[in-house]
């Protein structure tokens, strides 16, 4: 599956989801992301698939950028945003499709991040396994490896625990495994840790074994900034 197809596939789940919130839930503050609403981050998500199309792209993936699309959505429902998105998705996938390749992850890994945002916020569990998330796991750990190599951290090696129905040969990945410190982290955890949904104090209460500060690699874990206060999702 290339980033295009995953992107497809994620992005039809999200929009099932939309379709099953009401009036109520739409209007919730998402946890992770309390300055919008879940219609704010549909808003947000039909946006970036209509900004990608027209090429309106200076200042991708900042806030200023993702600020204007969900105020120039503010008069439209979460049904309607989700019907723009409908509309406009098959296009940008179209267009992105001979470039697969090429694309940024960050693109699905956006699009999975605020849909689990979404569950959260609606208490509608979904997304914590799964091919989507394997794939987001690799990505982000070889991204772990590389600033860990880059830094003056001392090493440590980092265990993805086994899922439930997985041995632990089939999901161990480790950084330097000459380290002393060591994290062990779920999959789910190591996708929400890397994208700010999860705070300090969630971050300290990892199993960190062996490790004399783990403050010192929150900037490793997290790609952004850490949450302000601890994030539960459904």
């Amino acid at each position: 599956m290339n980033l295009i197809e995953r992107y497809r596939l994620n992005r039809q789940s999200f929009q099932l989801l939309g379709r099953s919130l009401n009036q109520d839930q739409e209007n919730c503050v998402v946890a992770a992301t309390p300055e919008w609403t879940i219609r704010d981050v549909f808003a947000h998500m039909a946006g970036v698939a209509d900004d990608v199309l027209s090429g309106r792209l200076e200042g991708v993936a900042t806030d200023p950028w993702t600020a204007v699309q969900v105020e120039a959505r503010q008069g439209n429902s979460l049904s309607e945003l989700v019907t723009e998105w409908e509309s406009t998705a098959p296009l940008l996938e179209e267009l992105l499709m001979p470039m697969a390749d090429q694309v940024d992850p960050r693109l699905v890994i956006d699009l999975w991040s605020h849909e689990q945002d979404v569950r959260g916020t609606s208490g509608t569990p979904g997304g914590d396994h799964g091919e989507t998330l394997d794939w987001i796991v690799e990505v982000v750990v070889s991204g772990w490896t590389t600033r860990l190599e880059r830094s003056d951290l001392d090493p440590l090696r980092i265990e993805v625990m086994a899922s439930s129905d997985e041995s632990s040969d089939q999901r161990a990945k480790a950084l330097p495994t000459t380290s002393e410190g060591l994290l062990r982290i779920a999959p789910y955890e190591v996708a929400r840790v890397a994208v700010g949904r999860r705070s300090i104090q969630q971050i300290m209460r990892y199993d960190w074994q062996g490790v004399r500060n783990p403050l010192e690699y929150v900037d490793l874990l997290v790609a952004f900034t850490p949450a302000t206060h601890d994030i539960v999702d459904a």
